[in-house]
This record gives structure tokens, C-alpha cells and sequence, in this order.
């Protein structure tokens, strides 16, 4: 019996050892696959600058961007110029993360405010049911809030152009038809 408490260290070290090298082959960018097709979680948000609360219900009916941030956030701060370039391009939302609202508001004010509103998460709560690992993350919903992309980690120009841009031109091709269809709907049909 005394031997097998000598040796009980070293198994339980031995199969530690294992699981954190087995946990090292794990690819965190390769996860953002497994949340795709999932809808816009039904949530409503504080606004960070104090205005009306926001709902995410509110944020479809066209092809849209949710950014995952926090003043914090080393790589949020790396990103920002390029969400700057987008916020004409697309319809951008933030989703501040984890993050202290004076310090925030702080930021967009020095830094510039490239979205159309931001939505105060200061306990995680919309993070989680989304699904965040941390910041930054970016997300690409349809316009009805179905999840088309979605990219952990700092948004560079060419992860946008190649994950991105293609499926943007698609739902807002998608987005126009339905459009037309609405007012139009003698064209629609054969």
C-alpha cells in the first residue's frame, strides 16, 4: 500500500500532463464554425451612452455587423481603424464587453465611434448566450439575425476580405430581393 501512494503523484501528474498537451491540439478559431445558422439571441441591452435601451430584434431587417470590444482589450483597440473603414460600408454594432462604461465611453470619444449603437454587456450575460470566448470577436448576421460568419480575435483587412465580404454581398443581395418582393409582389411570382 505504500507503494501505491508514491506513485499516486506521479499518475495524477502523468495524466494531467496528458490532458493539458491533448488540450493544446485544440484550435480555438476553428470553434467559430460550430455556432453558425444559429439565430440572434432575444436580448435587450442597456445603450452605453444612456440613451434608450437597445433590442437585439431592433438590429435586424438588413445584413449587419456585431463587434465584441472593451476599452480594455489590447487587440479591440489593433482592429478599431478598420472598423472604422466598415462603419460606412455595413451597418455596425458594438457589443462592449465585460467593461466599465465611464472607461468605454471614454475611448469611443478618443478613439472615434465607428458604430451605430453599442450595447452595454458589463456582466456578460448577452456574451454568454452568444457564445464569447473574449474580445475582440466579430459576428455577421443576416438580416434576420442568422449567424453567417464569425471571427475570435482581431479583425484584420484580410480576414475580412476573404470570411466576410463574400457572404455580406450575399445576404444583402438576399436582403434586396425580399425587399422587392415586399413592395412588388405581383413581380415575385412565376
Amino acid at each position: 500500500m505504500s507503494r501505491l501512494r508514491l506513485f499516486t503523484p506521479l499518475l495524477l501528474t502523468l495524466g494531467l500532463g496528458t490532458l493539458l498537451w491533448l488540450g493544446l491540439g485544440n484550435d480555438p478559431y476553428g470553434q467559430d464554425e460550430a455556432t453558425l445558422g444559429r439565430g440572434l439571441p432575444d436580448w435587450q441591452s442597456a445603450d452605453l451612452f444612456g440613451g434608450d435601451p437597445i433590442h437585439t430584434q431592433a438590429l435586424k431587417g438588413e445584413p449587419f455587423v456585431l463587434n465584441v470590444w472593451a476599452s480594455w482589450c489590447l487587440n479591440c483597440r489593433a482592429e478599431h481603424p478598420l472598423l472604422a473603414e466598415l462603419a460606412g460600408t455595413v451597418p455596425l454594432y458594438g457589443l462592449n464587453y465585460r467593461d466599465k462604461g465611464d472607461a468605454a465611453r471614454a475611448w469611443l470619444k478618443a478613439a472615434g465611434n465607428p458604430y451605430n449603437a453599442v450595447l452595454a454587456d458589463p456582466d456578460g450575460k448577452l456574451a454568454l448566450e452568444l457564445g464569447v470566448y473574449g474580445t475582440p470577436e466579430t459576428y455577421l448576421f443576416d438580416a434576420d439575425g442568422t449567424l453567417l460568419s464569425r471571427h475570435t480575435g482581431e479583425l484584420t483587412r484580410e480576414i475580412w476580405q476573404r470570411q466576410f465580404v463574400p457572404l455580406l454581398a450575399q445576404a444583402q443581395a438576399k436582403a434586396r430581393t425580399w425587399a422587392q418582393r415586399r413592395t412588388n409582389p405581383a413581380e415575385a411570382t412565376p
